[in-house]
């Protein structure tokens, strides 16, 4: 991967909807080259998608929290398990397998903190293989990110 690449990765990730023409205005090569670039970097598994990234709090989920998970068995398949359940929870934006005092991370999306609480009692509280939650409310967004450092 080249300069000329990386520059196209950073329009992309400014705009996913940038035209070819747009990109290559930016990154100065004409369009066949650029759209032959994206072509390839699709190709390789580099660019793995593209979306269009919705205001949450215009939709109403104006309350983010993180859950601390500690689970009671981490034999495979309990981590298994317990990961399947996880993506079957539309709340739940991101979840990570952690070193440390707990084993899981969830971030999480409700539209009030009584909306966390009742997803709590009838859906995070039954994930298979639960030992503790640690919650935290999110106060104030400071940076929230897509784009890597390239």
């Amino acid at each position: 991967m080249d300069r000329i690449d990386k520059a196209i990765l950073r329009v992309l990730q400014r705009n996913a909807d940038a035209s070819v023409d747009v990109i290559s205005g930016e990154v100065g090569l004409s369009h066949t080259p650029v759209w032959r670039r994206i072509r390839r970097l699709e190709q390789d598994g580099v660019i793995v998608g593209r979306y269009c990234k919705l205001d949450r709090k215009r939709l109403g989920l104006d309350v983010v929290m993180f859950a601390s998970i500690k689970l009671g068995r981490l034999d495979e398949p309990a981590l298994v398990e317990f990961e399947e359940a996880v993506r079957n929870i539309p709340e739940v934006q991101d979840c990570y397998s952690m070193t440390g005092s707990f084993d899981y991370m969830l971030k999480i999306v409700a539209g009030s903190v009584e909306g966390y609480e009742l997803l709590l009692k009838k859906k995070i509280s039954h994930l298979p293989h639960l030992q503790g939650i640690t919650s935290a409310l999110v106060l104030r967004e400071v940076k929230q990110t897509e784009a890597l450092p390239i």
